[in-house]
């Protein structure tokens, strides 16, 4: 904490040792204490009028504030006035009463510079929030500060503290924030990072929060600087899904986990973009409940399990497996590290045709011609270029490559972007660039179905080694992923 004492009571006498120290002529001082003022012993600084009324109402000494060490002060401009305390401040002003500053507070609302700073002078004490009995909150002439465990002292003020209220505050969705209002890399909008997202402004859209999965996907374009450009609107759920519009175009948030993006393309940029196929949902946590939770009281389990896993991972070898007896080292290698498959494997992996519609070939055909028609239909409609990115939920894909790609299904996910033009049938011009990506925690949980496997007893059998060995602590789960090359078409649909 800044001390803004500048008076030279406050310079002859700033520690309680001293006072405690010339404690006698600080006594014999009490006797020239101003009319309206009280001095607390055995410090000599008089705290006056509707500071010592606040003072002494709070419990003087014994408050949070503990002892004074200043005489009151004339604040900057002949504003107001403040005494400072060991635990805190007082301020005051005609417009606002007197109220005490302290702690993370005194240290935030210092930051704006104080009383001179937009945030000006205190209106209410500190306010403990019910949404947890700890957390608190103060209320300033320009705007807010508040306070939790988890996130600190942060300011909030104007249209986004408007928003952000009318969007539950604290007990709503987007909960503490986390950052005071930061100017946007433009110069004009301004945001406010929250615990459950961000809230927007800009002084053409006004203010609207962010969230969730829907930030996630519209940070991958680059947030309020990148294609989309700032929220217009505030998001919508319906039946289908959930969906926003943004300066440049609308993301739309399926039930089914698809995710749609719709964009207008600005004149002279209809190109795509290659990060624009690594939309995807996120991938999912690894699971490690059940990791070192056996025993090996005599000492054989351990052991045996080591021997069970030397002799899957030679018959992996002998059989050329190469992906399978890979991931099944790394997963008795015991770091838990992320495994990231090669781009070779999944594009070999994403030929497969084996297994009919949860077939990988026939998810990206599915999800290739779901977007080229919806940006044709877009297209027609509008009579103008139309954009749109269509990202599939993560979706079981089954194959027979690798005993079945490395011991067990693995969940797939593709995005297709696609630029059409107006036409007639047989006749638009549309480009695409797709790409796959592929996601499996790999804890052998999921059983190879016998009757599939290229060899029924070595799978299950290293299945149940596998899972012994995790719970035995030798063995520790990861997250398998991995993305596929991008691929590009144009042509006359």
């Amino acid at each position: 904490m800044q001390d803004k004492t500048t008076s030279t009571a406050t310079a002859a006498s700033t520690t309680l040792d001293s006072d405690v120290a010339s404690a006698p002529q600080a006594l014999a001082a009490t006797a020239a204490v101003a009319a309206g003022c009280q001095v607390y012993p055995p410090t000599s600084f008089q705290v006056c009028g509707a500071i010592r009324d606040k003072y002494n109402q709070m419990g003087g000494p014994t408050s949070f504030l503990l002892l004074p060490k200043s005489n009151e002060l004339t604040n900057p401009g002949n504003t107001g006035k403040r005494s400072e305390f060991i635990g805190g401040n007082i301020y005051w002003s005609s417009a606002t009463g007197a109220h005490p500053v302290a702690h993370e507070f005194l240290f935030k609302w210092g930051d704006h510079g104080y009383e001179t700073g937009f945030l000006k002078y205190p209106k209410t004490d500190e306010i403990v929030l019910t949404v947890d009995g700890i957390s608190r909150r103060q209320e300033f002439q320009g705007g807010h500060i508040y306070w939790s465990p988890a996130t600190g002292a942060h300011s909030i003020q104007g249209l986004i503290y408007d928003k952000w209220k009318a969007f539950g505050a604290e007990t709503g969705v987007l909960k503490f924030p986390t950052s005071d209002e930061i100017v946007a890399p433009d110069g004009k909008g301004r945001f406010t990072n929250f615990q459950g997202g961000a809230i927007y402004w800009h002084p053409s859209t006004g203010a609207h929060p962010v969230v969730g999965a829907m930030r996630e996907i519209w940070g991958v374009f680059g947030y309020e600087a990148g294609q989309y450009g700032y929220p217009v609107e505030d998001a919508v759920t319906d039946a289908n899904g959930t969906h926003q519009k943004f300066q440049r175009g609308t993301l739309r948030l399926y039930g089914g986990g698809f995710i749609e993006g719709v964009r207008v393309p600005v004149a002279g940029d209809e190109e795509i973009y290659g990060f624009e196929t690594e939309i995807r949902p996120g991938y999912p946590a690894v699971d490690l409940s059940e990791y070192r939770t056996q025993r090996d009281t005599t000492g054989d389990l351990i052991p045996a399990n080591q021997l069970g896993a030397s002799t899957i991972a030679a018959y992996f070898e002998a059989q050329g497996y190469s992906v399978s007896g890979d991931l099944f080292s790394w997963y008795y290698g015991n770091t838990g590290a992320d495994h990231r498959l090669s781009t070779s494997t999944v594009d070999q992996w994403m030929l497969d045709n084996s297994k009919g519609a949860s077939s990988p070939i026939q998810i990206l055909a599915e999800n290739r011609d779901q977007t080229v028609a919806l940006a044709i239909n877009r297209a027609d409609a509008t009579k103008e270029v139309a954009k749109i990115g269509l990202s599939t939920p993560w979706k079981i894909a089954h194959g027979s490559e690798d005993l079945h790609y490395a011991m067990g299904d693995f969940s797939l996910s593709c995005t297709t972007v696609v630029v059409a033009y107006p036409g007639t049938a047989g006749n638009h011009r549309v480009r695409l660039l797709q790409q796959a990506h592929v996601v499996d925690v790999y804890d052998f949980r999921q059983i190879v179905r016998g009757d599939e496997a290229s060899s029924g007893v070595y799978p299950d059998t290293a299945n149940n080694i596998a899972y012994r060995g995790m719970t035995l602590g030798i063995a520790k789960p990861f997250l398998d992923y991995g993305s596929g090359s991008k691929v590009a078409w144009e042509g006359l649909r």
